[in-house]
């Protein structure tokens, strides 16, 4: 497995420490979502400097929620443009055959962030170095096997060969990871590659700013990004090109033809050709190797899925593997990684290979496509759905064995393995508004509770130990007062969105999603779900500690629930 100029890592840890494998956005999630969690983790890229190319743009609200608490979004904002909205424009007739509104999806943040991905990259390069993680850069894995107790590793830099041992690996090294051929894992789809034109430029346009937008035409279809400022991201369905890279007259002549002449080019920063296959691998775990964003599935640019999926993959892994590499849970746990993201890694193939099939859809195909768009364009609660789902809102992992409902379940509101809903109208206990992304700042899992008797969420607090925090939900700012952590919620926006009565519980795992919706406060079923649904090996809190931080890694849940938004992100 090494060379003759081979060394090994002096101190390696060969126990719970964590090799990422690629620092791009789903790598660099992966990490700090890891280090926030208590977990060592050492990141590994093979480009010697970070990439200046702007592959992916669009941000989502799902992935937005998830970088709020990472304390991420705050820094990356800025660097932005907010997207309002999704046009499907016919590219001969400049006609708009249907728009898709993010501003009424049920999320804090009602729009797409588009910013170039070296922005992303280094804003989460950023909160990662705070974390105490640090990127190598120009470190190739070469060669890989594995035990049942660590996985050994051959990392290739200018330094020569090294080996290393870690308890587990991460492969978030992108369409052509070198991860998963080393495990073996191939992606599988049955469909043949589709070749872009792509321009990182500076556009003069009379098209509004705050859209994104897809054009249909029979030569194939178009799509505009605007970036902050006159930058945009243009792509384009090409014919298998030639050798080299478009140039800049090229793309302006796709543009002319594709967008009917409304958009002029010029200030290239990046000009490529690109190609996509439609695929996926078909198992996202391998014993102590796990593969996350373009290492685990593949597709078109349409509707700007990819990277946020791959940044999902990672929250929903990241927290699972914590688990496991503390030696809090089981290793069995991490099978539901696989059994949550690779059926929608699926789900995402088979979108964006249908909105590829629309843009280049001709003759009768054409037709019902755009009376398909027409139906959208005009029936409200359908381009509501639209948006929602575009915008990542709608995944669920309902049918999870992590996901545990227990009681009653009232119509509107969310089951176990939705997404938590975060009301407005939650407060602190001085008058000014929380949010749960406010609250999930706090490493681990966040425990709503609704209970009349002050001494349950000392109790579920015990239960919770380190794991988490719990947060007593009142409804007067009279039961504000006393220990513990608490919010008020004057126009009982919990009771109405998660569905508990004067009593109940609800379990937001670390990535945003509900774990355990229970009716009843009752410490047994928290315990009862950490047991035998996590498979954690709990470490009860004393009586001293009940209403203490689960870890000393970021400030205590009191002070976030008491802070401003810019001081819990900053």
């Amino acid at each position: 497995m090494t060379t003759s100029s081979s060394s090994r890592d002096a101190g390696t840890p060969d126990g719970d420490e964590v090799l990422v494998v690629g620092a791009g956005p789903v790598g660099l999630t992966a990490a700090c979502q890891l280090a926030r969690l208590g977990v060592p983790v050492r990141v590994v890229d093979a480009l010697e400097h970070p990439t200046a190319e702007s592959r992916a743009v669009g941000v989502h609200a799902r992935t937005m929620e998830m970088l709020a608490p990472l304390g991420v979004l705050a820094r990356l904002e800025p660097r932005g443009r907010r997207i309002a909205a999704l046009e499907m424009v016919d590219g001969r007739t400049g006609r708009t055959r249907a728009r898709t509104d993010f501003t009424g999806i049920p999320s804090r943040h009602p729009y797409v962030l588009d910013v170039a991905q070296p922005d992303t990259e280094e804003v989460l390069a950023e909160r990662a170095a705070e974390l105490g993680v640090v990127v190598e850069r120009g470190v190739a894995l070469t060669a890989l096997t594995q035990d049942a107790d660590g996985v050994d590793v051959t990392l290739r830099s200018r330094d020569g060969d090294r080996t290393a041992r870690f308890g587990w690996v991460v492969g978030a090294d992108g369409g052509h990871s070198t991860t998963r051929h080393l495990v073996g894992a191939h992606l599988e789809g049955g469909f043949h590659g589709q070749h872009f034109a792509m321009a990182d430029v500076d556009v003069e346009s009379d098209l509004s700013t705050d859209t994104i937008r897809m054009f249909t035409h029979p030569d194939g279809m178009g799509m505009l990004f605007p970036m902050a400022g006159t930058r945009a991201r243009v792509l384009f369905l090409v014919d298998a090109p030639q050798s080299g890279g478009p140039t800049l007259e090229q793309i302006q002549a796709l543009a002319d033809v594709r967008t009917g002449g409304r958009v002029r080019v010029r200030n290239p920063r990046w000009l490529t050709y690109f190609e996509i296959h439609h695929a996926q691998v078909a198992r996202y775990r391998h014993g102590r190797v796990f593969l996350a964003g373009d290492a685990a599935h593949v597709h078109s640019p349409a509707g700007a899925q990819g990277m946020n999926t791959g940044m999902q993959d990672a929250a929903d892994l990241a927290w699972k593997l914590a688990l496991v590499a503390r030696g809090r849970a089981g290793a069995v746990l991490l099978d539901t990684y696989h059994d949550e993201r690779h059926p929608v890694g699926a789900a995402v193939v088979r979108t964006t290979t249908t909105l590829s099939n629309l843009g280049t859809a001709t003759g009768p195909e054409a037709a019902i496509r755009d009376l398909a768009l027409f139906v959208l364009g005009h029936v409200q609660h359908i381009r509501d759905a639209v948006a929602a789902k575009a915008a990542e809102l709608t995944i669920d992992y309902r049918r999870s064995t992590l996901s545990v409902h227990r009681g009653g379940r009232h119509r509107g509101t969310v089951r176990a393995g939705d997404r938590a809903p975060d009301p407005v109208g939650l407060l602190r206990a001085d008058g000014t508004p929380v949010a749960v992304e406010d609250l999930l700042a706090r490493p681990g899992m966040l425990l709503l509770v609704r209970t009349d008797d002050p001494d349950t969420p000392a109790a579920l607090q015990r239960v919770l130990g380190d794991l988490g925090t719990v947060v007593r939900v009142v409804r007067d700012a009279s039961a504000a007062a006393g220990p513990g952590d608490r919010v008020i919620d004057p126009d009982d926006v919990v009771g109405r969105d998660y569905g508990l009565g004067p009593e109940g519980i609800a379990l937001i795992r670390p990535d945003g999603y509900l774990g355990l919706v229970a009716d009843s406060a009752d410490s047994g079923v928290l315990s009862d779900y950490l047991d035998e649904t996590l498979g954690v090996a709990q470490h009860p809190a004393t009586d001293d500690s009940a209403t203490a931080a689960p870890t000393a890694l970021s400030p205590t849940t009191s002070q976030f629930i008491t802070a401003s938004p810019a001081e819990y992100s900053a």
